[in-house]
């Protein structure tokens, strides 16, 4: 009896010590991540920049294989998840860098977001995410794309500290980052790695220990603008790596060099070499034949290098040395030619989806005609209510009625629908827009809006040529601008040669977009050539990219000046007459927000140029040459749909800086809209461009120089200037005086809305700069002010 009690008690016993412990076994059979982050270089990232984040991952469970995933956010409706595939084992500690394209706090848009770091055991398609400790919510306390971030390679960053705290021209504050310290981040293999440097600072360093990656990123990030100092060194062309054969000087010996070669305040000698300037290179600092620094073009970058030692105690600890440096790196500038930045109100990409994407994703079946479907329905009421009625009544089949009108309603409304949807059933639709820049060294860059009208629901996967950057955006899924995670939406992964795109859960006819920016290899350009006499343009433009070009136009200031079309491999002969006397850069444009409406299909494309152009002229706008703009049918990038089939509709334009040669005689005009303009405080920050259209500024200090440059045809050629004339003056805001150049000072101007001084000779400077000094009422500063604009009239030497 006690032993037959016993067995079923023992059995129970078991049984809930099995079920106790099932649920701990099972934890132990599971992953168990732990997760720490670094953000940025040196732990510092810019808004809106390309950042890589460097994930700690501790495994102290079992194996995991899968894919980490980032979300990252760059405006309200743009994010995007990132998948990166991992495999730790148990008791690993693995290190894993993610570069992502843009880095911003996910809170400053007001979600309340509270994680995006995932984990997806056997990945985000099939796999469940599993929870893991640490770190859940990237954040990043992002800089202003103003500020100046200089990235320093030594073997002790103190050598680059002349570096800290330097005032540039259109610079918002220095930040000398340390990247070769133990612990911090590893130098970028990926050139969005260095998205947020303006400069890589090179002393004691040897670049060739590098990996060929790193070296083809730094390559990359160089030839998209960046710029490297390298400081002087006796191995130089052995330390330089992949820049070696672009070095613009050549190391000949060693030397010292005099104080006086850098500035009166420096006394003591620095330790330095003698060189001789390479092929293609130009001298920015030279001083008693003896070269001190130059520069080379590399694309639209430069490889800056000195011929002293930036790292000398002598160099570094001099009272001179920030003066020096200041004046050094703001000539770069005349090297790169190009007109200094402007602040604006949003990132590219921010812009770009109100600019292009909104009548991008206005598809032409959106359009049903308007007078088809009133007599759609006309028809039908006439046939419901008098024929209807007359012929059941003379059939005297009346009672029929009750299933023939809800029949009659069914096939009309099906054929309404099927009318209005013929276009959207069947097959999706995109809409490619994109617009490119030729650089110095005929590559092309430029940015790309894609949007797709789905047919059917579901998952919807593109391919991205690289290098590009991509974030999304569905003004229709509710999964976008919401709580829910930005990797439900859409996730991104980066391959060797592509990166792969993938929509998810996509509503039936719904429209989602992709946007970014992207580079092209050298596929062609424009040859030109013009001349500018008596304004009269003539000349020739040759088309020497593979594709037929239509609505050739060159811009210049305000102007547009319509050529018409050119195909592929020919050549058009150009006779316009102009009223200009000169053409330079085009002016930017703030119409960014333009909430599209179209009639017709011809409105849609159009309204989809005018985006491209309004888009460029904010944010691809540097040149100061004139503008040749055309656009193509035909879709540049590599960007498909590749699960589905899809009618699309491409639409590029390409932008060129040309020259023109320019011939001046007699009188000639030069108005502000032709000359470049800068405005910097007394302490050397410059004024805040509010609209470029009315030309308004904020002035946060009392003291302001405007400074105006004229082109370089007018500087050449006019030996006489007779008027000069100020427009727009704000007399009750400011007082304005003007630089004499003869007696070295400042003259005050008449408080007049427009003022003019006849002749004109004393206020220019031999290098065609007129200066101006604007000093404030403290009472109007932190308000919208039109600061002078300039005209200038002369005669151009016989």
């Amino acid at each position: 009896m006690k032993k037959t009690f016993l067995r079923p008690f023992a059995l129970l016993v078991l049984l809930l010590t099995v079920i106790c412990i099932w649920p701990t076994a099972i934890t132990l059979a599971a992953p168990d991540l732990h997760v720490s982050v670094q953000t940025g270089l040196d732990k510092k990232t810019k808004t809106g920049k390309g950042a890589p984040i460097v994930f700690t991952i501790e495994n102290k469970g079992s194996a995991f294989a899968g894919d980490l995933i980032v979300d990252t956010t760059t405006s309200q409706s743009n994010r995007i998840g990132q998948s990166v595939p991992i495999a730790i084992g148990e008791g690993e500690v693995q290190t894993i860098t993610v570069v992502v394209d843009s880095i911003e706090d996910p809170m400053m848009y007001g979600n309340p977001v509270k994680k995006n770091i995932f984990f997806y055991e056997n990945g985000w398609k099939s796999g469940e995410e599993i929870p893991h400790s640490g770190t859940q919510l990237i954040t990043s306390t992002s800089l202003p794309q103003e500020s100046l971030f200089i990235a320093g390679l030594a073997d002790n960053i103190d050598r680059l500290s002349s570096l800290k705290d330097l005032s540039l021209k259109n610079q918002e504050g220095t930040h000398l980052l340390n990247l070769t310290k133990k612990g911090k981040t590893p130098i970028p293999s990926e050139r969005t790695g260095w998205d947020a440097v303006d400069i890589i600072a090179i002393d004691n360093y040897s670049i060739a220990d590098l990996s060929q990656k790193q070296q083809e990123a730094m390559l990359g990030w160089v030839e998209a603008g960046g710029t490297l100092l390298v400081g002087g060194s006796q191995n130089v062309a052995a330390e330089a790596g992949i820049f070696s054969s672009n070095l613009p000087l050549n190391i000949t010996g060693t030397q010292q060099l005099s104080p006086s070669l850098f500035n009166e305040k420096f006394k003591e000698f620095i330790p330095g070499f003698s060189a001789e300037i390479q092929p293609e290179s130009i001298i920015l600092a030279e001083k008693e034949d003896t070269i001190l620094a130059a520069s080379k073009r590399l694309g639209s970058g430069m490889i800056l290098q000195t011929t002293f030692t930036i790292g000398s105690e002598a160099f570094k600890s001099s009272p001179g040395v920030k003066s020096f440096w200041t004046e050094l790196l703001n000539n770069r500038q005349k090297v790169l030619k190009q007109r200094a930045s402007q602040m604006y109100y949003s990132l590219p990409t921010d812009d770009l989806v109100f600019s292009v994407g909104e009548a991008n994703e206005l598809f032409p079946s959106f359009k049903v005609s308007t007078p088809l479907l009133f007599g759609i329905i006309s028809i039908y009421i006439i046939l419901i209510i008098p024929i209807l009625y007359i012929v059941l009544r003379k059939k005297d089949k009346r009672e029929h009625a009750w299933w023939i009108i809800p029949a009659i309603a069914v096939l009309v409304s099906f054929g309404i629908f099927a009318y209005g949807g013929k276009d959207r059933l069947g097959t999706s639709q995109l809409q490619h827009s994109a617009v490119y820049f030729v650089e110095p060294n005929k590559k092309m860059t430029g940015y790309y809006a894609e949007s797709l009208l789905t047919d059917k629901a579901g998952d919807f996967t593109f391919s991205v040529q690289k290098p590009s950057t991509v974030t999304t955006n569905s003004s229709m899924n509710s999964l976008f601008g919401s709580t829910v995670p930005a990797h439900e939406g859409a996730v991104l992964e980066k391959g060797a040669t592509e990166e792969i795109l993938a929509f998810r859960n996509l509503g039936f006819w719904n429209v989602a977009s992709i946007y970014g920016h992207t580079e092209l290899d050298s596929i062609g350009t424009f040859e030109t050539d013009l001349k500018l006499e008596n304004k009269t343009l003539t000349g020739t433009i040759t088309n020497n990219f593979p594709f037929s070009v239509k609505d050739v136009m060159i811009l210049s200031g305000n102007k547009k000046i319509n050529l018409g079309s050119i195909p592929a491999g020919e050549t058009l002969t150009v006779q316009e007459d102009v009223k200009v006397t000169v053409l330079g850069s085009r002016v930017s444009s703030q119409n960014i927000y333009m909430n599209p409406v179209a009639s017709n299909q011809d409105d849609l494309i159009k309204l989809r140029k005018e985006g491209l152009l309004n888009f460029s002229s904010t944010h691809m706008n540097e040149s100061t040459k004139p503008i040749l703009s055309a656009t193509t049918d035909t879709q540049i990038m590599e960007l498909e749909l590749t699960d589905r089939k899809a009618k699309n509709s491409p639409l590029s334009m390409v932008l060129q800086p040309i020259d023109i040669d320019t011939k001046l005689s007699g009188s000639v005009r030069v108005d502000s809209d032709q000359m470049e303009m800068e405005l910097l405080s007394a302490s050397g920050n410059p004024a805040e461009l509010i609209d470029e259209m009315v030309k308004d500024y904020i002035f946060s200090e009392t003291d302001y120089t405007q400074t105006w440059k004229l082109p370089e045809d007018f500087v050449e050629s006019v030996d006489n200037w007779s008027k000069l004339q100020l427009f727009g003056v704000d007399a009750n805001r400011y007082e304005v005086s003007l630089f004499n150049v003869k007696t070295g000072s400042y003259e005050q101007v008449e408080a007049k809305t427009s003022p003019i001084i006849e002749p004109a000779n004393e206020y220019v400077t031999e290098d065609g700069k007129v200066l101006l000094k604007l000093k404030f009422n403290d009472r109007q500063l932190g308000e919208a002010s039109h600061p002078p604009e300039l005209r200038l009239t002369g005669e151009v030497e016989k």
